[in-house]
């Protein structure tokens, strides 16, 4: 069987790689394990113009947003699944550093145009310095996107779900070959198992563990993603938010456990006025660099051999973008 290129993991890279291409009618298959509980499953998938302790605006950023966003929508036509939320992110402020730097930065013009400097109060949340609102900002349900996006692989023979095993790769001089498969192309991306990749061994790959709760929570009546002191409550509907997530470098177990749980819950606390219940705790390993710089880039031995990976807690917004340069150089 002959393909023009092979892609290697279906996570969130993985998935708008395959997009790309199949928007440029480049013939593609996916080898994906399916594993149930990756990062890109359980990510919060949320995306902002305003990132950082420092709460800065990267230019590439205000491109990177309508990017994704018209991405995502044609991702929602191609599945028929709604993931993508446009939603204002509730920002309480914890500490009157935080307050007072927002409120000189707002001075900004072009920062003002993200900001709602004094938005009406939402019930129930502690919030005794008050709070902004970002624009331009919102979620994707990243779990609903893999899922509906694996099913309409599948519906065109485009996914294999099986571990990928480097020693089965052959290098020609022609191509590549893959347990009966033939291409031009093979595009890594495989998150944080790409530590054990062979052919972008240089590349440092940071296992960073993440914990995520969702909870049962009656209050507050609001669309908005509510943050405080590094924590995000998101609203999913039916009184169920989403909250997390914790922070765990070079931990690769995969596992929940308590200490993520508590972190999470002890923060929450500290947001919420009323009780509240946790319903499910999940856990995944997130793929981060040293510089949080994202690995985009071809092989420098082999031409047709490329990576995508490390896209980090920016992966939303700035995804469709590598995964588009990515696609364009399969095309070279």
């Amino acid at each position: 069987m002959k393909t023009n290129t092979l892609i290697i993991g279906q996570g969130i890279a993985g998935t708008l790689v395959a997009y790309m291409l199949h928007l440029q009618q480049i013939p593609f298959i996916v080898i994906d394990p399916a594993r149930a509980n990756t990062s890109s499953r359980i990510a919060a998938g949320m995306f902002t113009p305003i990132s950082g302790k420092r709460k800065t605006i990267d230019p590439m950023v205000i491109q990177q947003i309508p990017f994704a966003i018209k991405i995502y929508k044609a991702l929602e036509q191609l599945t028929g699944k709604a993931f993508l939320h446009l939603q204002y992110i509730y920002q309480v402020y914890h500490s009157i550093a935080e307050q007072t730097e927002l409120f000189a930065k707002s001075a900004n013009a072009d920062f003002a145009k993200f900001i709602i400097a004094n938005p009406n109060a939402l019930p129930n949340i502690k919030q005794e310095l008050g709070a902004c609102e970002i624009t331009h900002s919102g979620w994707v349900d990243c779990g609903l996107l893999i899922s509906a996006f694996a099913e309409w692989l599948k519906k065109n023979n485009a996914l294999i779900e099986a571990r990928f095993l480097y020693e089965d790769l052959q290098i020609n001089t022609d191509g590549m070959e893959y347990q009966g498969l033939a291409f031009n192309n093979i595009v890594f991306c495989e998150g944080y198992r790409a530590i054990d990749n062979p052919f972008f061994a240089k590349e440092k790959i940071i296992p960073c563990k993440g914990d995520l709760l969702t909870i049962q929570y009656d209050q507050p009546d609001t669309d908005r993603i509510i943050k405080k002191n590094g924590i995000y409550f998101i609203p999913l509907g039916n009184q169920l938010f989403r909250a997390g997530a914790t922070y765990q470098w070079n931990n690769s177990n995969e596992q929940p456990d308590a200490a993520g749980r508590m972190q999470i819950e002890s923060r929450l606390d500290a947001m919420l006025k009323s009780s509240y219940i946790t319903i499910n705790h999940t856990a995944g390993i997130r793929p981060t660099t040293q510089n949080r710089e994202v690995i985009a880039k071809q092989h420098p031995e082999y031409a047709g051999m490329f990576m995508l990976n490390g896209l980090g807690t920016k992966g939303i917004l700035q995804g469709p973008w590598w995964a588009k340069y990515i696609s364009d150089l399969c095309l070279r």
